[in-house]
């Protein structure tokens, strides 16, 4: 056997054994973090509880699509009837979930099927999302750094939030896509690797036609070669095409997929809409022009004139069709119900507010992104080529999403792996340079990564108590506290906000307000009428047109409403001072109390 053979089959095992080892780790991430949510699966098996309210509302609406309702008609007609609330959501993550169902129906009740479906989506969605971080990070090192970036992102904790048991709201695929669109994009800053946007591009579309989260990132994304190309020129051309070329393909068929006809020239600023689609189908012309005007362009000076016209033009082309999409998109909330009820939930508290109430949770999600950024800061100034090319645009993701949890913590979710990548390839680079191989080495590697590990700072900081004391509102949308409400002759219930959803999933009645910012007349009816004086509270819910009040007197947004207006509806239940337009009813449903209104 030749030396070129035994060089060739060495390198072979060698990678058999890469692939094995970083499987070992992916299989060992699922096992361990499946072992901590145990209770949780259990729970959804058992009583199907839902830990969110969106994913009490995404089972709705796959029920709604199972049951024959129109796939493009994303309306919620249980809630605020007879209208219904059009929901800014799409259907393409209704998609798996309602194959699981049809799936585990073969074999299942529907009950059990259902909560198979449940518990299978977000497994399979942490298992994509380890597989794409390994893609991302094999970029930047061999299986060492595939190995810790697992290691990082499982201790980042996704499965304690978007990919927990039952949860089978959106974030868990766009998580998954950003970072296969990232990684599409990485790989083709090498000129020979041109054809890995394609991927980028179909990941970018589909990831739009789910929800706009991950647009600040797509933007960032479509910006790294054209910024390659300003400065390197000619070898980048190629990619710009490519990019430009799927994206006028991909934006267009999942808009007509996704977006029903009667709703073609809707502008949304909340969802994917023609709006959107204008800009990004300039956007795409742009990248190509430039693209086919590459061996034209040949000076730095040119090249720069023409990227920034690019940059400049999709702005243009969606301030034209929609000014307003260059603002908040919750700019239509009313204000009084923006306060009661947007201002309180966990996930869009700006991390600056969360840092002034609890440090210790906000110095456990910002500073493992900011030390992830200063690694990888790091990492490109000692890099060359297309490495640093690589470790600059990443370090631009992290940056940006770091930026964005100011704006909302939420996003640390969707970035948290992204920094887990920059982490590893930096912890990685600095064990070996500080030990030669052996276990040394890899127990200086992960004590490297504990800095980077969100997990660290939260077994090391004290737990604080929430800002505004402790909440029992979970007690209060359990099914055995909601499924009797079922027994009542169905209606339209009047309900707390926050219970909305949960009504909807566990019983047949409808609702007059979901915590759903499109509900803009409901939600403000359900919280005039807690807020208001107990007789002008009764002419409120007379106008709604509701059957039936439902009140949990343990559930924050009723506290917060009780603190607002102490001679309000809210306070005088709170205080079990029922007035006598209310029949209180014995549905078994503690602690929510469910009253007939007297007409």
């Amino acid at each position: 056997m030749s030396l070129a053979e035994n060089v060739q089959k060495s390198a072979a095992r060698a990678a058999v054994a890469a692939r094995s080892d970083v499987a070992f780790a992916i299989v060992a991430a699922l096992g361990l973090g499946a072992a901590l949510t145990w209770t949780q699966t259990t729970d959804v098996w058992t009583t199907g509880a839902f830990g969110d309210t969106d994913d009490a509302m995404r089972m709705v609406q796959v029920r709604d699509l199972l049951a024959g309702q129109g796939w493009f008609d994303m309306a919620q007609h249980r809630l605020a009837p007879p209208e219904g609330s059009f929901m800014h959501w799409s259907r393409v993550v209704d998609v798996p979930l309602v194959a699981l169902i049809k799936f585990f129906g073969l074999v299942l009740a529907p009950a059990q099927a259902e909560a198979a479906a449940r518990l299978a989506f977000p497994l399979l969605m942490l298992a994509g999302l380890y597989m794409a971080v390994t893609h991302v990070a094999r970029l930047f090192g061999d299986r060492a750094t595939q190995i810790a970036a697992v290691g990082l992102a499982f201790a980042t904790g996704p499965f304690l939030a978007q990919f927990v048991p039952g949860r089978i709201d959106h974030h868990a695929p766009q998580i998954v896509l950003l970072m296969l669109a990232s990684g599409g994009v990485l790989a083709a800053l090498d000129p020979g690797r041109s054809k890995a946007m394609w991927t980028a591009a179909a990941c970018m579309a589909l990831s739009l036609a789910i929800s706009l989260e991950n647009l600040p990132f797509l933007a960032v994304l479509c910006a790294v070669p054209v910024i390659m190309w300003t400065w390197r020129g000619e070898t980048h051309g190629r990619s710009l095409h490519v990019l430009g070329l799927g994206l006028l393909v991909a934006l267009p068929l999942c808009f007509v997929a996704t977006v029903g006809p009667q709703r073609w020239m809707n502008v949304a600023c909340d969802a994917y809409s023609a709006a959107h689609l204008v800009a990004g189908l300039v956007g795409a012309a742009t990248l190509m022009a430039l693209g086919m005007l590459n061996a034209r362009l040949t000076s730095f000076g040119s090249r720069l004139a023409a990227a920034l016209v690019a940059g400049a033009l999709p702005l243009l082309a969606l301030k034209l069709a929609a000014p307003a999409c260059l603002g908040d998109p919750f700019v239509g909330l009313d204000p009084l119900v923006r306060s009661i009820w947007l201002d309180h939930v966990a996930e869009v508290r700006k991390l600056a507010d969360l840092a002034a109430s609890q440090p210790n949770a906000a110095t456990t999600i910002g500073a493992p992104l900011a030390l992830a950024l200063c690694a990888a800061v790091a990492s490109a100034v000692r890099a060359t080529g297309v490495q640093r090319a690589r470790l600059l645009a990443l370090t631009a993701l992290i940056a940006v999403g770091l930026a964005m949890t100011f704006w909302g913590v939420r996003v640390f979710s969707s970035v948290a792996p992204l920094a887990a990548v920059g982490a590893a390839a930096a912890v990685v680079d600095v064990s070996r340079r500080l030990i030669a191989a052996g276990p040394s080495r890899n127990a200086i590697t992960v004590a490297l990564c504990l800095p980077f590990a969100p997990i660290a700072y939260a077994i090391a900081l004290p737990s604080e108590p929430a800002p505004d004391g402790p909440s029992h509102t979970a007690a209060c949308l359990r099914p055995s506290a909601l499924r009797p409400l079922d027994g009542a002759p169905t209606g339209l219930v009047l309900a707390p906000i926050d219970e909305g959803a949960h009504i909807l999933a566990f019983t047949r009645h409808s609702v007059v307000a979901a915590p759903y910012h499109r509900n803009n007349v409901g939600n403000r009816s359900s919280v005039d009428t807690f807020l208001a004086a107990p007789e002008d509270a009764r002419k409120i819910a007379l106008a709604s047109g509701a059957n039936y009040l439902v009140a949990c007197t343990q559930m924050k947004p009723m506290e917060i409403m009780a603190r607002r207006a102490p001679e309000g509806l809210a306070a005088a239940l709170i205080a079990h001072h029922i007035p006598d337009w209310l029949e209180p009813l014995d549905s078994k449903a503690s602690p929510n109390t469910m009253y007939r209104i007297r007409r």
